[in-house]
């Protein structure tokens, strides 16, 4: 399982091109911020931008970077999905659970549902 959620976030970072490469991961400065956001006006820059986020495990900006693309295209199921896995990566069961509400399974390839459903089945296994 996890080698599919490390095929995804290569997967974000090649579609991410070069224009990856000047974003930083996370905001330290206001010009940074600006960066971060325009990286992820558009749908698939901002999910190629979380998906390195999240590679890096900077899960929280991952997280915003999520909520911009889903702002701009409420129904990104890609963006659907990486959001409720890394919402059960910090510990968050119950919003992950109304992300994977939102969704079907089916709309996935399987390899990319077991990846995205595997922190949440370890944050159960944990009693969390």
């Amino acid at each position: 399982m996890a080698s599919a959620a490390i095929r995804l976030i290569r997967a974000g970072l090649v579609c991410a091109g070069a224009a990856l490469l000047t974003v930083p991961a996370a905001a330290q400065t206001l010009e940074e911020l600006d960066t971060l956001v325009s990286a992820s006006a558009k749908p698939k820059e901002g999910l190629a931008l979380a998906r390195t986020q999240a590679g890096a495990g900077v899960w929280l900006d991952a997280l915003a970077t999520l909520d911009r693309v889903l702002a701009a295209e409420p129904k990104h199921k890609q963006a659907r999905l990486l959001r409720a896995s890394i919402l059960c990566r910090l510990d968050d069961l119950g919003g992950a659970k109304l992300e994977f509400a939102r969704i079907k399974s089916g709309d996935y390839k399987k390899a990319d549902w077991a990846a995205a459903i595997a922190p949440c089945n370890a944050l159960k296994a944990t009693g969390a």
